[in-house]
């Protein structure tokens, strides 16, 4: 079963004195030739790689490293860009140093769904977060 329960999206995050601060938003495409920072062993990261080479464009990464927060510190003091989801950029805005400029790339809105297997028993705990995702009403 599978449920969407959020949307996100991706957005770039660059120190607030670099030139992409004064931008509203941008495309990946538009990157290119920068360094990125970027997260290691991810999904999400694999995704925007894909994504980068499907343009046939190759990420520069100067580093990756473990969390979004990190990024965003690390891009904060100039070191180079990321992408991170919306909310996480959000966050951190304020004690990172960093600038929130949109991704208008079509694949960098996000679905977020939870699922489980078919016929899998939850428990309770798991029951009860399921629904919260899910936004339905707890059973009576």
């Amino acid at each position: 079963m599978l449920r969407p329960f959020a949307e996100d999206r991706l957005v770039v995050v660059a120190a607030r004195q670099d030139d992409l601060a004064r931008m509203r938003q941008v495309r990946l495409a538009d990157l290119a030739g920068r360094y990125f920072i970027g997260l290691s062993g991810s999904a999400l990261q694999d995704h925007i790689g894909a994504q980068a080479a499907a343009m046939g464009m190759a990420l520069r990464y100067r580093v990756r490293l473990r969390s979004f927060e990190a990024i965003c510190h690390v891009a904060g003091a100039g070191a180079g860009i990321g992408i991170v989801p919306e909310t996480a950029a959000r966050r951190m805005k304020r004690t990172s140093g960093i600038a929130i400029i949109r991704l208008a790339d079509g694949w960098a809105r996000q679905r977020l769904a939870v699922c489980i297997r078919a016929g899998t028993e939850l428990s309770v705990p798991a029951q009860s977060l399921f629904r919260h995702l899910a936004q339905e009403p707890p059973a009576a």
